[in-house]
């Protein structure tokens, strides 16, 4: 059973937690699935259902970014019959909220957006800003972990949203211009200054340069800004860590890097023009220490970020040196989709 559990509510299928608490750095309006035909089931559905309205079309120049091991979850030791209830997530409407506003605006051309909130919270953010929105949006999750009993990383919060607020269902045209939203879990590198102990699942991980798509990627698809998302700006003035070298790479090549928190964005006035709104946001991202570069953080962790990497369904164990994300315990078997490994599943 999965902690902090919920009975599952109604699933919405188409029928066609605070970030700065774990230490990182990083209005009423109406649901956008209010429209939708509401399947009822006492279940959660298998992965390939909720895979099947999460997974990009091949033809989606985003679609190699894309990590849906989180999802495969569902199933991979059986049945899950409860997740916590997304409506009870703290972050969940306050992330629709933001979307809302950025939709009702428009989003605007030429830039990726980077969602760095508590998983469900990106979750949220994404989905709505796809269905709200009158533009192609192209969602990018990049969760790369399993939930357990007794996780670290609260990720059964960030699949109950997945499960539960899943996006429309993606068209495939070639060649059709969309906006990247890449949705990141906030919590994946929590906790960075204690020792988890062996009472607890280290799920933690690591997003590496490889997981985002580098300058020519980005100078190919008419990319010149970055709009990094927070929960909230006194808690994230940088990027996570793991992103550092990434935003460096963006920096040196002459894209422009902004940081906004969800109140900035659910303040957004009608009319706005992007390029002065986010003026006052943009980011200089200047060198330093980052924990990715620190032996004592791995030294630290449980099965995360380095050491025993157990595969899903009993695999054998493969050992991964601190420094790397775990690339090597890629997930196999499930038919999904991830370029880095996940960290600190504990079960096997």
């Amino acid at each position: 059973m999965i902690r902090r559990v919920l009975a599952l509510g109604p699933l919405a299928f188409l029928t066609s937690g605070c970030a700065s608490e774990a230490s990182t750095p990083a209005v009423n309006v109406s649901s956008p699935w209010d429209h939708e035909v509401h399947i009822q089931s006492p279940d959660v559905p298998p992965t390939a259902q909720v895979l099947g309205a999460w997974q990009l079309p091949p033809g989606d120049p985003w679609s190699r970014y894309a990590k849906y091991t989180l999802l495969s979850a569902l199933d991979a030791y059986g049945p899950i019959d409860e997740l916590p209830d997304a409506s009870e997530i703290p972050i969940v409407p306050k992330a629709q909220r933001a979307a809302v506003r950025v939709a009702d605006q428009g989003l605007p051309d030429g830039t990726m957006w980077i969602v760095d909130l508590q998983g469900a919270g990106s979750v949220a953010f994404g989905s709505t800003l796809a269905r709200a929105s009158a533009q192609r949006v192209s969602l990018i999750p990049t969760f790369n972990n399993w939930p357990a009993d007794d996780e670290l990383v609260p990720a059964d919060d960030t699949l109950a949203v997945m499960v539960q607020f899943p996006p429309p269902a993606a068209s495939d045209p070639a060649g059709a211009p969309t906006t990247p939203v890449f949705l990141l879990d906030a919590w994946r590198l929590a906790f960075r200054g204690d020792d988890p102990g062996d009472e607890v699942v280290d799920n933690r991980y690591i997003l590496t340069p490889s997981d985002l798509p580098d300058v020519a990627t980005l100078r190919a698809r008419g990319i010149h800004d970055v709009v990094y998302v927070v929960e909230k700006l006194d808690g994230a003035n940088v990027e996570e860590d793991d992103l550092h070298a990434t935003f460096e790479a963006y920096q040196a090549e002459g894209i422009t890097l902004t940081i906004v928190d969800l109140d900035v964005l659910t303040g957004v006035a009608p009319g706005v023009r992007w390029h002065e709104f986010l003026a006052p946001y943009v980011y200089v991202c200047y060198p330093r220490f980052t924990l990715i570069q620190d032996p004592a953080f791995y030294g630290r962790a449980r099965g995360g970020f380095g050491g025993i990497h157990s595969f899903p369904g009993g695999r054998g164990p493969v050992v991964v040196h601190a420094g790397e994300s775990g690339g090597a315990a890629a997930v196999g078997g499930h038919g999904v989709g991830g370029h880095g490994g996940f960290g600190g599943h504990g079960g096997g």
